[in-house]
């Protein structure tokens, strides 16, 4: 494998030595009984077509076979946490309109468009899924308490990082390829020059 050396082989066959993968899976499911790994049938699928898809996704909330399979368009909408009232207002409107068309709508609950997308997606009676930087189980930012419970019972919540995992601002630019990687299109409402919301694009 290109970039393994000799002295990295010994590193993990030293660290493998030490792992009883039995064990290990039933101490992870305890925290974390949901979660697909590409070789799973309900993985997304456009997750596999992206350079580095998720070796686990963790999931909460109502799962929907059809969009994992690729069957239902998903849209992501992202933008600053400091939208105008402008952004916010065409946030909502696009939003509301492409759950009309039958869009599922992709953010990542952060403040800002983000929550407002995922807001006025539920409202409109629509399906919503939140990509999260922390585990599926952390409310991040703390304000969206009532958003993620929502969430759970009508939209779905995914992550690569398991139960318990807190913020990281690293963990935030890697969460936008699985956005990115879950949607037909990715709308970026508004965005300074050096955001998240433009890696995403």
């Amino acid at each position: 494998v290109e970039g393994i050396g000799a002295k990295l082989i010994k590193t993990i066959e030293q660290q493998r030595s030490q792992i009883n993968p039995s064990q290990l899976l039933t101490e992870h499911l305890v925290k974390n009984p949901q979660f697909w790994t590409p070789a799973d049938a309900h993985y997304p699928r456009l997750l596999l077509e992206i350079p580095s898809p998720p070796p686990l996704l963790y999931y909460q909330g109502q799962v929907n076979l059809l969009e994992n399979q690729g069957n239902t368009p998903l849209v992501g909408i992202v933008g600053t946490r400091y939208p105008t009232e402008h952004g916010r207002r065409w946030t909502r409107n696009i939003a509301i309109a492409l759950v009309k068309h039958g869009f599922t709508v992709v953010s990542g609950m952060a403040t800002g468009i983000d929550g407002i997308a995922h807001q006025a997606c539920l409202e409109a009676g629509g399906r919503t899924i939140a990509v999260l930087g922390t585990g599926v189980d952390v409310v991040y930012p703390s304000h969206h308490r009532q958003l993620h419970q929502t969430l759970q019972q009508e939209g779905l919540i995914l992550s690569e990082y398991p139960a318990g995992t807190p913020g990281d601002r690293r963990h935030f630019p890697a969460r936008n390829r699985i956005i990115a990687g879950l949607s037909r299109a990715v709308l970026v409402m508004e965005a300074p020059e050096k955001s998240g919301a433009l890696i995403t694009a």
